[in-house]
């Protein structure tokens, strides 16, 4: 569609580490995690179900739907 374009910017929701916004899943289907640390470009995240702890883009997080 001429002139049309989407921005993936207006979906993004930033990272609050001391809010509930820091609780969010995964693409919206995948698991629940919590966001523990701001790392740059990269956000420490700990899988609920799991404690499993792990670096996760930044970008991909602030796209992902609360839990």
């Amino acid at each position: 569609m001429p002139g049309f374009e989407e921005e993936s910017a207006e979906f993004r929701r930033p990272i609050d580490l001391k809010g509930a916004e820091r609780f969010r899943r995964i693409a919206g289907i995948g698991p629940a995690y919590e966001a523990l640390e701001d790392r740059g470009d990269y956000i420490r995240v700990r899988v609920i179900e799991t404690d499993e702890e792990f670096d996760y883009r930044k970008a991909d997080a602030e796209l992902d739907p609360p839990a």
